[in-house]
């Protein structure tokens, strides 16, 4: 059961289930923003692994496990039409940011994705907040946008 906010009992939805029966040690809440909220990127470990530190074999099985997951919890995004999913990636040129899409929406429907691709930054997209120019390719309910973003220096 999950509380409203005026205080109500609701039931989890599919995708809340989804979500929140993650395995253990992968932190998943952390990272979500909600409405009104402040993002402060300084105050984000770049370093961060979510609990997930394996290697070889296990890593395999893991990710593949993970993108089966992943691909759940999309379908389960688009059916419902209630929340909204935007993933930035931001690294300089060759930072690996097309093999990070690759790798972890492996098994995701490619036609309930969009991806944004953004060069380094102009004077005048310098002169704005790191969301600025992003702006305009925020998904829709249901929707997942992964915006990569080549820099050549940190906001």
């Amino acid at each position: 059961m999950l509380r409203g906010a005026c205080g109500e009992k609701q039931q989890r939805t599919r995708l809340e289930t989804l979500i929140f029966d993650l395995p253990s040690g992968v932190h998943t809440g952390r990272h979500k923003i909600e409405p009104g909220e402040e993002v402060h990127l300084d105050k984000v470990d770049p370093n961060d692994t979510s609990g997930f530190e394996r290697k070889g074999d296990d890593e395999r099985e893991e990710s593949k496990r993970l993108n089966e997951k992943l691909r759940e919890l999309q379908e389960m995004l688009y059916a419902e039409h209630k929340t909204k999913v935007l993933v930035i990636l931001q690294a300089v040129d060759t930072g690996g940011k097309d093999g990070i899409i690759h790798r972890v929406f492996d098994g995701v429907n490619p036609q309930g994705v969009q991806v944004a691709h953004f060069g380094v930054p102009t004077l005048d997209e310098l002169d704005h907040d790191f969301l600025w120019r992003h702006h305009k390719r925020v998904p829709g309910r249901g929707e997942l946008v992964i915006s990569t973003e080549a820099t050549t220096k940190a906001y």
